[in-house]
Parts: structure tokens; sequence; C-alpha cells
């Protein structure tokens, strides 16, 4: 299994557990879907954030791979030139 998955099914199983505690909780129906509501907003925020940040992540990896890639293919191409002469 795979971290990001296990990180995935952590988080989701957290949602799921923390809304359950809400709804078997003591309060009105109407508190009770107000609590639901925000804590859904902040969760999903928070999940938006790490993804921006895992993407932004990977952005950087692949433009850095990118460049390496560039590099070496001009060196190559420079040695290639030089052979041919």
């Amino acid at each position: 299994m795979s971290s990001t998955k296990f990180i995935l099914g952590a988080l989701v199983g957290a949602v799921i557990g923390v809304q359950i505690g809400i709804l078997i909780a003591p309060d009105k129906g109407e508190n009770t879907r107000k609590k639901i509501t925000k804590k859904s907003g902040e969760y999903l925020d928070e999940a938006t954030g790490k993804l921006n940040s895992f993407f932004e992540g990977l952005t950087k990896k692949v433009s850095d791979v990118s460049n390496e890639v560039d590099k070496l293919a001009r060196k190559a191409k420079s040695e290639v030139d030089k052979v041919t002469k």
C-alpha cells in the first residue's frame, strides 16, 4: 500500500470519526448541521492546501529533472561535436 493511499485513508477516517462524534453528541439538529458544515469546510481547506503543496513540490521536482536532462543533452551534443570534428 502506498503512503499516499494510507494518508488519504487516515484523513477520510478522521473526518468520518469527527462527524459521527458530532452526530451522536446531544445538541440541536440545526447546531449539529452547522458544526458538520464548518468542520467539513475546515477539512476541505486543509486537504486542498496539502494537495497544492504536494503539486507545487512535484512541479519543482519535474522542472529540476527537466533542467538536468537539458544539461546532459547539451553536454552529450558537445561531446558528439568534438568527436565528429
